[in-house]
């Protein structure tokens, strides 16, 4: 057995196997045979394992949507770019991981068909409308190229043509960096000019909405339940849902409030039964233990009297009214207003941008952190909680659970006893 060689000869090149701290993941109806295969070594066989703030496990992205798209994005990338680094012409070899990956990864990762269109568009980073989970057998080609730029100082000195200049080797490096990142941006920004005219005129502006409304932090956070960064298999699909106007899965045929058919469109402006109002306050609780007086406002910017408008525009005038509500009084008792006025997928006010600034300032000076890395945390507890706000709009109930059963007056007691 190759590990059994492994564990024999790697001490030798200083790889030291530790069989017992390892875990194998297999598919569920090989775990008994692995298990066999395995049992004189004392690794642990299992269909799921958590890593990384993530999930390995059979069919992950159907049961852990959330785990699965951390492990794809902040592991199993790095690792195939490591080799693409240093194999050459290696991008054939990718074409079945690129199958998978579309075929296979992306409707379960949604829950759902997944059209060619959207498919590059997911190629593409997320700061781009994308999902950051790159076509393989394209960064092969970037990967071993800027390897090789990166390296030359290294690669010339072992050969023996120069001397080792270790400041040369940093020049080199970054500026090899530098150029493969500018020529990767120049070609993502080229895709999705000529992907977006695929897409509806509706989808279009979600979409471009997203280039620059710092509405993709929930994606590049590790799903860390003690953060409460952690999110349900249907809630990260509805957070998807909303960021690319598709349908949600397993929606009720009608709205149990007024009875008129259920469509994302419907579920985020339906205000029956108080859900929006509550969509609200799950925002103002996120932030209120810090800030005295706030005061949040929900707008689903895509709504069909929005359409005419754009975003900033439709934001403006939440905050001007949130201001000629509640501002005199909040005056009055001499205290400061701010309208946190905010879409439902993440686009804030400018008034509510600098808000979170200076309340990442406040945190950075109080815990003796990098503001960069408050500012962060800030935007991904506000991100996490307007996600499961919308997703209260999907999935909660409109209707009371228990009406009172008449029992206003105390009458129906007597039948009762």
């Amino acid at each position: 057995m190759r590990l059994e060689k492994l564990i024999q000869l790697g001490p030798a090149y200083g790889y030291f196997a530790e069989p017992t701290k390892s875990v194998l993941v297999v598919a569920p109806q090989f775990e008994d045979v692995a298990k066999n295969c395995f049992k004189d070594l004392g690794i642990t066989v299992s269909s799921g394992h958590r890593f990384l703030g993530g999930v390995i496990v059979s069919k992950a992205a159907v049961r852990a949507p959330q785990a699965a798209f951390s492990t794809m994005t902040k592991s199993l990338q790095c690792e195939w770019e490591f080799v693409q680094r240093v194999v050459p012409d290696c991008a054939e070899t990718f074409i079945p991981l690129q199958h998978a990956i579309s075929d296979q990864f992306f409707p379960s990762l949604l829950g759902g068909v997944v059209t060619v269109e959207e498919k590059r568009l997911f190629q593409l980073p997320t700061y781009l409308a994308g999902l950051g989970i790159y076509d393989p057998t394209e960064t092969a080609v970037h990967a071993y190229k800027t390897s090789r730029q990166g390296t030359a100082t290294v690669s010339e000195a072992i050969k023996g043509v120069t001397a080792f200049q270790h400041e040369q080797h940093l020049e080199s490096l970054t500026t090899a960096r530098k150029m493969s990142t500018k020529a990767k941006e120049d070609d993502f920004i080229l895709k999705f000019e000529s992907i977006i005219p695929s897409f509806s005129s509706d989808r279009q502006r979600a979409l471009r909405r997203s280039l620059n409304g710092k509405t993709s932090t929930w994606l590049n956070v590790l799903p860390l339940q003690n953060y409460h960064f952690d999110l349900s298999p249907l809630q990260f699909r509805d957070g998807l849902a909303i960021r690319y106007l598709r349908d949600p899965r397993c929606l009720p045929p009608k709205c149990d409030g007024c009875g008129t058919a259920l469509t994302l469109q419907h579920a985020l402006d339906c205000k029956k039964g108080g859900l929006v109002i509550q969509r609200h306050n799950e925002i103002r609780d996120c932030i209120g233990d810090i800030a005295s007086q706030v005061e949040a406002l929900f707008v689903d910017t895509d709504a069909p009297s929005h359409r005419t408008r754009s975003p900033e525009a439709i934001l403006e005038s939440g905050a001007k009214e949130k201001k000629r509500v509640y501002e005199q009084a909040v005056v009055e008792r001499r205290g400061n207003f701010t309208p946190i006025v905010l879409s439902v997928d993440g686009l804030l006010h400018r008034e509510a941008e600098h808000f979170l600034k200076r309340m990442a300032a406040n945190l950075a000076h109080k815990w003796e952190k990098p503001y960069s890395q408050t500012c962060g945390y800030v935007r991904a507890r506000l991100a996490f909680a307007i996600i499961r706000a919308t997703s209260l709009c999907l999935r909660g109930s409109r209707v009371k659970w228990r009406s009172g059963l008449g029992m206003d007056d105390g009458a129906p007691l007597y039948s009762i006893l």
